[in-house]
């Protein structure tokens, strides 16, 4: 046992760096999301339950609403003059949700769906394991090396009971329940592991994959205010939700240092506060202008413990599978604007969104870049029907990382490709 503890000194040091909250999806609603995401001071539609419940009150009628968001990632990396690969071409969907029902003349209740969380990457490998352990010849490990798989698939889904009340004509009140469901799948190179034998073996631990997901709960308060039928202030607070994950980690070839191939694995992350406030104003009849402040509180994920139910894993590792992510807290800045025309509107806008991580948390399996996002999109109306569409282009500043868990220059562009209808009735 000692020369095995010895020997996995290195196999958690990139699985664990994976494990936070993914990435949290910008919005939803081909609406919202044109105009930047700024959409917590007006939320007059069905995704005002994601955004700020308190919109919802505004709803005259029953209404049923639909959005899809297709994440279309182009990343690059490059470890060096010699050795850079490029993400896989694949969508990863996205979307809302709801039903929501007045009751009396004050009251709205009813039920939304949304992936709060959610992205992947999946990795063309031409050799990245031989350009990690480079100077040392693949031939030199037991077995020889081979490309494996690096791919992660992150995602968390949640369902929001909601109620929302006009207090009165100008003051608005709203609430979710958040019951959170939350998976994590990462497939990676094991990366390897040196039995104090004579001669030295220096064991290629082959594919590792960890399959974990499970539930965690929170709630979502919003506050909408309409001093004058121009202008409407929001504030909507979304509390920490614990989720309990679990499932398995399995490791190709650990069975060369006397361990069995897989353990039952758990792990608690939580998914972070989130608070914002926005402002909506209409300058003139056609044109409505929104400004938001969202803050996300991820110094949360500060250190996360994968734990094994095997006696053997969970002595092996000890000490080697919590991982201080030192992640910060961020404040996106978001603006938009929507023109109406007739039963038309076309709609534009804008944020920032500040990476969470350090470069020293920086690798190849969990997007975390600072965006500078441009929006656009239109929509049509007629009775009670609606339809919007929406396009996104998220641009990743470019990340050069010296040192860390995994150096060297990361790249990452995003389309996101946006379409809503809703019914009123």
């Amino acid at each position: 046992m000692k020369k095995t503890s010895v020997g996995l000194a290195v196999i958690l040091v990139l699985a664990s760096g994976l494990l936070g909250n993914g990435l949290n999806l910008n919005g939803f609603g081909a609406r919202a999301a044109s105009m930047g995401g700024a959409f917590v001071g007006l939320a007059d539609d069905f995704t005002a339950v994601f955004w700020n419940p308190a919109g919802l009150a505004l709803m005259k009628n029953g209404t049923v609403g639909l959005t899809g968001d297709f994440l279309l990632p182009a990343s690059r990396y490059t470890l060096s003059s010699s050795f850079g690969m490029e993400t896989k071409n694949r969508a990863y969907p996205a979307g809302l949700l709801g039903f929501f029902l007045p009751i009396g003349d004050r009251a709205v209740v009813g039920l939304g769906a949304y992936t709060l969380s959610g992205l992947g990457v999946d990795w063309n490998n031409t050799g990245f394991e031989t350009a990690l352990a480079y100077p040392t010849p693949p031939t030199f490990f037991t077995p020889p090396l081979e490309n494996y798989i690096w791919r992660s698939f992150i995602g968390s889904v949640t369902l929001a009971p909601s109620v929302a009340v006009r207090i009165t004509d100008r003051i608005l009140l709203g609430m979710t329940f958040n019951l959170n469901y939350g998976f994590f799948q990462m497939d990676q190179w094991g990366t390897s592991a040196l039995l104090p034998t004579k001669p030295p073996t220096l064991v290629n631990l082959g594919q590792q994959s960890l399959d974990i997901k499970g539930w965690g709960y929170g709630a979502t308060f919003g506050l909408l205010v309409k001093p004058c039928d121009r202008m409407s202030f929001g504030v909507s607070y979304r509390t920490q939700s614990n989720m309990k994950l679990g499932g398995t980690m399995k490791i190709e070839n650990i069975g060369l240092l006397e361990l069995p191939d897989s353990s039952d694995t758990d792990l608690d992350v939580p998914s972070p506060t989130w608070l914002a406030g926005g402002v909506a104003v209409k300058p003139i009849d056609r044109l409505t202008v929104t400004f938001d402040l969202q803050w996300t509180n991820w110094a949360k994920l500060g250190t996360l413990n994968l734990v094994f139910a095997d006696p053997l894993w969970a002595a092996s590792m000890a000490g080697k599978s919590a991982l201080a992510l030192d992640w910060k807290n961020r404040l996106q800045v978001r603006a938009g604007l929507e023109y109406t025309l007739g039963d038309f509107a076309v709609r534009a806008g804008y944020y920032n969104d500040p990476a969470p991580a350090p470069a020293e948390t920086m690798n190849v399996l969990i997007p975390s870049f600072s965006y500078d996002s441009v929006t656009a999109g239109f929509g049509y109306s007629k009775g009670r029907f609606t339809v919007d569409f929406g396009l996104e282009y998220l641009i990743g500043q470019k990340r050069r990382v010296l040192d860390g868990v995994m150096p060297g220059v990361y790249e990452m562009k995003i389309w996101v490709p946006m379409l809503s209808l809703s019914y009123g009735f």
